[in-house]
């Protein structure tokens, strides 16, 4: 492996392991002379299938550089740490690489917001896409769909990812501000509502045309943080997303 690539994927599987979206084995023990296996390996984490399978997937982000200071994160802007970036050749050839060597059966792929919203996604999209039509990847991905991206971008992410996922993040608009002013609620929620869009569209094609192609066939999930902010247990257990009316 490119030296250079190993230094980004070390920085880079790093900054994604706090990403909590899938379970991981909570051990490094690396391997020993004279002794049979490994526990070590960057990036590599585990989550579960329906069946209760335990899959193992390379939990990466795309870059580590955002241009966010949420308070809470530990990649945000005004955060000292190393940064580095993946080019999606890059990050494709690792996936692949991981693969046949039979470290992982999947990808959980996140980034930090680089430019703008589209910019971001636009470039996760084209790894998994990528994985998919290029490599012919049958492997499992999650992708995380970054906040104000646009619903085409949306809707051509969860024709490739098996799942998608945004962060809810703070369940009170007021505690958002707090640790995050440059977020709002309302690109965070348009990206959950396209991704809902597509999932019913998809399973009412599927019923006229059985070849239909599946969107996001795992779903979606989230990940809210707790304890940073006055929020109550009331307030999270009986949180209701703020309105999305007019969203396309």
């Amino acid at each position: 492996m490119n030296e250079n690539v190993l230094e980004k994927l070390k920085i880079l599987a790093e900054s994604a392991k706090y990403d909590v979206s899938c379970a991981s084995s909570g051990t490094s023990r690396s391997g020993k002379k004279g002794m049979i296996g490994s526990a070590a390996g960057w990036g590599i984490c585990h989550s579960f299938a329906e069946d209760g399978r335990c899959i193992s997937l390379l939990k990466i982000m795309l870059t580590n550089n955002c241009m966010y200071d949420c308070a809470y994160c530990i990649n945000r802007r005004s955060n000292d740490l190393p940064r580095a970036t993946l080019s999606v050749s890059e990050l494709v050839d690792l996936t692949i690489e991981f693969y046949r060597r039979n470290y992982i059966e999947g990808l959980f792929l996140s980034s930090g917001v680089v430019r703008n919203p589209d910019y971001t996604m636009e470039r996760l999209v084209r790894v998994v896409k990528d994985l998919r039509l290029v490599h012919r990847f049958n492997g499992y991905i999650h992708m995380k769909s970054i906040p104000g991206a646009s619903q085409e971008l949306v809707n051509e992410a969860g024709l490739y990812a098996d799942r998608l996922s945004v962060n809810i993040e703070i369940p009170n608009e007021q505690s958002l501000q707090v640790l995050a002013p440059e977020k709002d609620f309302k690109s965070m929620f348009a990206p959950m509502r396209y991704i809902q869009q597509g999932v019913l569209q998809s399973a009412e094609e599927r019923k006229r045309f059985r070849h239909a192609p599946r969107f996001a066939p795992a779903g979606q999930s989230t990940q809210m943080i707790v304890g940073a902010t006055p929020d109550s247990d009331k307030d999270i257990l009986f949180y209701r997303p703020p309105s999305t009316a007019g969203l396309r």
